[in-house]
């Protein structure tokens, strides 16, 4: 077997020589290169043809954004996976990055110098192994479905979720916007994003979507027509109390994949039985089968986006495999295929 070619970017010789070692440590890993600013590394990716580049954003001379939009321009290009290093500073810049076609980001534990990588040694193995999967052409289309605005819901009780990981960052800020501002239910989305990452994506979302987006917080009242995003380092749950749907939220320091899509939507059933609606985006891993099952037990509606559409198809695939999906379709149909549930 052939093993994974990856170029690391960074301006920094200490980080690329620590990121390097790390990668080769993996048998399946060779890093055939490293660049130390964006120019350079334009010229790498011609002569060395990697399919990984780690890109570090705060460079000289052509910056890992400006850099990133070069790579993508060719059709043939590598998947690109983002090393930040900065942490709430750095917060909006790296969904720009996954806006405009990076797969998935790294953080440094402790800046932009990190002598602590080893603590990420395994989700840097992972996602470089994830990144050499991914057909590097398949990027979110901006496209904008039709939101039915002037037509009626037939139901106005339950609640919409929504669970997604790598690459829902894109496919979120495509099919949020799509809801009309007459949309009866809550919808409530679980997105593997850290924490310091909510405020900056909610602020994104807002400035697109027609429906309020805010945090969703321990305590907080559910109110349809508004679209919660739930805090990665937490566990977010539903639960009733006097017949009126809220928040738990709880830290959660053991569990790499948080929020957990599983607890959420499973949460949820619970409470809206067969009203609700569960929904899984493109992702890795297997987070939200045991979630998408509970709904189905509870008599509710399930739909999972396609494969063409997902930049990764491991969390819908694994929902398919098991039988769970009532419907799989593209990204942009979800909006119109939820409407008809709903009518």
């Amino acid at each position: 077997m052939s093993k994974i070619r990856v170029l690391v970017v960074d301006d920094s010789l200490f980080m690329r020589k620590v990121i390097t070692d790390i990668l080769q440590s993996d048998p399946q890993i060779e890093v055939v290169g490293d660049a130390s600013d964006g120019n350079h590394a334009l010229t790498r990716i011609e002569k060395l043809h990697p399919q990984v580049v780690m890109l570090d954003y705060e460079m000289p001379h052509l910056n890992g954004l400006e850099t990133l939009k070069k790579i993508i321009e060719k059709p043939a290009h590598p998947t690109v996976i983002v090393v930040s290093g900065y942490v709430e500073q750095g917060a909006d810049v790296t969904l720009r990055f996954l806006e405009a076609g990076a797969l998935d980001f790294i953080l440094k534990p402790s800046g932009t110098l990190s002598l602590d990588m080893a603590k990420v040694k395994d989700e840097l193995v992972e996602k470089v192994k994830i990144a050499a999967k991914v057909d590097p052409r398949k990027h979110v289309l901006r496209m904008r479905a039709k939101t039915h605005r002037k037509l009626p819901f037939a139901k106005d009780k339950g609640a919409l979720i929504i669970g997604a990981s790598t690459g829902g960052p894109a496919a979120l800020e495509v099919l949020l916007p799509q809801f009309p501002e007459h949309f009866p239910l809550p919808i409530i989305v679980a997105q593997h994003l850290p924490k310091l990452f909510v405020k900056s994506f909610i602020n994104r979302l807002s400035k697109e979507c027609v429906l309020p987006v805010v945090e969703a917080v321990d305590k907080g009242p559910i109110i349809g027509g508004v679209i919660y995003i739930v805090s990665g380092g937490y566990d977010t749950t539903v639960v009733s109390e006097k017949e009126q749907p809220s928040f738990v939220v709880r830290e959660n320091s053991v569990d790499i994949e948080t929020p957990s899509v599983n607890r959420l939507m499973s949460s949820a059933a619970q409470v809206y039985g067969s009203n609700t609606i569960g929904v899984i985006l493109t992702g890795m891993g297997k987070d939200g089968s045991a979630g998408m099952e509970a709904i189905k037990g509870k008599g509710g509606k399930t739909l999972v986006q396609d494969e063409s559409t997902s930049v990764v198809y491991g969390m819908g695939r694994e929902v398919v495999e098991r039988g769970l999906a009532d419907d799989i379709v593209p990204l942009d149909r979800i909006v119109e295929k939820i409407g008809q549930i709903l009518n």
